[in-house]
This record gives C-alpha cells, structure tokens and sequence, in this order.
C-alpha cells in the first residue's frame, strides 16, 4: 500500500456527499425545466403613436411598411427651418416609395406605384373640423390593405395640423373610404 487509507461506504453505496450532489444536480436541472413558473404575456398597447423629432428641427413624417410588411415604420422627411411641406406633395412622396435611408433599411409600402402623370393627379383638400380631410387618388382604394391605407391616413393626417390626428377620406378611382384616424400601431 502507498500509505493512503481508502474509505468506503456501505457495501458499494455511494457516499452521503455524492448523493447531496446528485439531488442537488436533479433539482437544478427540474428548476431550469420549469422555467420558474413565468408565463408568458402579449404586448401591451396604451397611449397615443410615438412622435418622432428630426434632429435639427423641423421635419415631415412618412409612413412606410416596416421589411416584414407588418407595421407601419414613421420616417422623419428633414424640411428647412420656416417651411412646411404641402400635403399633396407628402402623398406624391410617399407614392414614390422609400428612398434614402428608408430604402437602405429595408422598409417597403403597400401603395401601388404611379407615373408622374397619375402623380400630379392626387390632390388633398383643406382642413376642416368637421369633415377632416380628403385625398383624392390616381387609383382604386377599396382593394388597399389596412396597412396600405394607414401609410395615407397616418402620412396626411398628422401632418396637416400639428398636434392632431386628423380623420382622412380616401377617395379614389372606384369609392370613398369612410374617414379613418391614424392607427400606426398597425
């Protein structure tokens, strides 16, 4: 013998010691397992769309579609101090799809494209409190998916008098949609 006393537990056992580490293994891996009881929840949904601030000031919001097509993604267009963009020229440039930055991120619409002819076309009326707005398009809006039509209400209608979701009728080619607030949780 190499002068070691060997100890042995009962018949072939193993020890008390090896035995605390296997429960304690067990009840790790059960604890793991269950995921301590945490259930899982949706998303919720409270208060008013985000705003969004262009730095440096003063800047319009497009809607676009995010790259999944799933939901609407506002994109802040930078305006020169003291000026405004006029409302038909927004839908104008949210007919022409994402350029710029928007493109490079991926983002898509749900808007058929048009000519430059069919473009000039559009037109949005003024402001009014008790009717909204109208804008007036190239091409039927009754087939637009939800999120189609979103990007024009959201687009226009908060634009148009700050600090106000505006109702937005969509007229088009075949019928005019009942007037619609933005919902860019969409």
């Amino acid at each position: 013998m190499t002068g070691r006393s060997r100890r042995t537990g009962t018949a072939g056992r193993p020890g008390r010691k090896t035995a605390a580490r296997a429960a304690a293994a067990l009840a790790g891996c059960a604890l793991l397992l269950t995921g301590c009881g945490i259930k899982r929840t949706g998303v919720i949904e409270s208060g008013h769309p985000a705003t969004v601030k262009s730095p440096g000031g003063n800047a319009a919001v497009l809607y676009y579609l995010s790259k999944e097509g799933d939901r609407l993604v506002p994109v802040p267009f930078p305006v020169q101090s003291g000026y405004t963009i006029a409302p038909g020229a927004l839908v104008r440039l949210l007919l022409g799809g994402p350029i710029g930055t928007a493109q490079e991120a991926g983002l898509t619409t749900g808007l058929p494209r048009v000519s430059t002819s069919q473009a000039e076309i559009v037109s949005v009326s003024e402001y009014s409190p008790s009717a909204g707005i109208t804008i007036r398009l190239p091409f039927a809006v009754g087939d637009l998916s939800p999120l189609a039509r979103s990007q024009l209400v959201c687009t226009v209608g908060v634009s148009v008098v700050p600090d106000i979701l505006s109702p937005v009728i969509l007229q088009g080619s075949d019928t005019a949609l009942p007037s619609a607030e933005c919902d860019s949780k969409r």
